[in-house]
């Protein structure tokens, strides 16, 4: 493998680490944006529930001033009934003390249920209170060793950048244009292995995209310093330094 092949060799293998190592900070914050956002989820939903349970009380006022309202007539109807002069006027104030006392059942049984979903409510606020408490203590401490984590992540990337900017210096100007434009289709794998399918017939395939390669191309790859690209996928394409690879295909030329 000549100069120019090997640069590329080498620079490739540098931008698989700093990648690599992009990818590792990357998901290292996301770690911390994730714990983030699940306890601005259980915020939202310990202020949704206490919405819910400031709606209920006053529902449960609402009724409850309409549970007095109605126990006021029915007090005004007995006195009214104590002084009722005929038995038709008596009955008719009899049969809405008996109206206003079934409604005020049925508004003490609502009553009762609003009391009993403000306290399920209220159960419920506690918990999730509970769990952002928890998740709170838990985020500090992934967000201290996430941090430390970070720190040393970044100082590998300012290595690495060090020696990607160093290795890009040492691919000629061409090559190095081609190299880049490709990392940025293929995500930074730019070169492929040219793999070995059958010894006997001289078959090869492309390691990046497993399409067959001309046995031409892997004999100019054997035989001159420059850039052979795969028919298929566009990558570029090197040779494994397996030995047996190249006398196999040596012995088709």
């Amino acid at each position: 493998m000549g100069p120019i092949l090997s640069s590329l060799v080498n620079l490739q293998t540098i931008e698989t680490e700093l990648r690599k190592t992009q990818q590792n900070l990357k998901q290292s914050q996301q770690t911390i944006l994730r714990q983030e956002h699940h306890i601005k989820k259980l915020s939202e939903a310990i202020s949704a529930k206490k919405e819910e349970i400031k709606l209920t009380r006053m529902q449960h006022d609402r009724l409850e001033l309409e549970l007095k309202c109605r126990e006021d007539d029915v007090t005004k109807l007995r006195i009214a009934l104590n002084t009722a002069r005929t038995n038709k006027d008596y009955s008719a104030i009899l049969t809405r003390i008996n109206t206003q006392k079934a409604d005020k059942s049925k508004l003490e049984d609502q009553i009762l249920a609003l009391l009993s979903q403000i306290e399920i409510d209220q159960t419920a606020c506690r918990e999730i209170e509970q769990n952002i408490k928890t998740e709170n203590a838990q985020m500090a401490e992934t967000r201290e060793q996430a941090l430390g984590k970070q720190e040393i992540i970044r100082r590998e990337e300012e290595k690495l950048i060090r020696s990607h900017d160093e290795a890009v210096r040492m691919v000629p100007f061409k090559e190095r244009g081609i190299f880049l434009r490709l990392a940025s289709r293929y995500n930074g794998e730019v070169l492929a292995k040219v793999e070995q399918l059958n010894s006997r017939k001289g078959e090869h395939c492309c390691g990046g995209c497993f399409m067959s390669i001309p046995l031409e191309s892997v004999n100019s790859l054997m035989t001159r310093d420059e850039l052979v690209i795969c028919p298929s996928c566009g990558r570029l394409l090197v040779l494994d330094k397996n030995p047996q690879q190249t006398s196999s295909a040596n012995s088709n030329l």
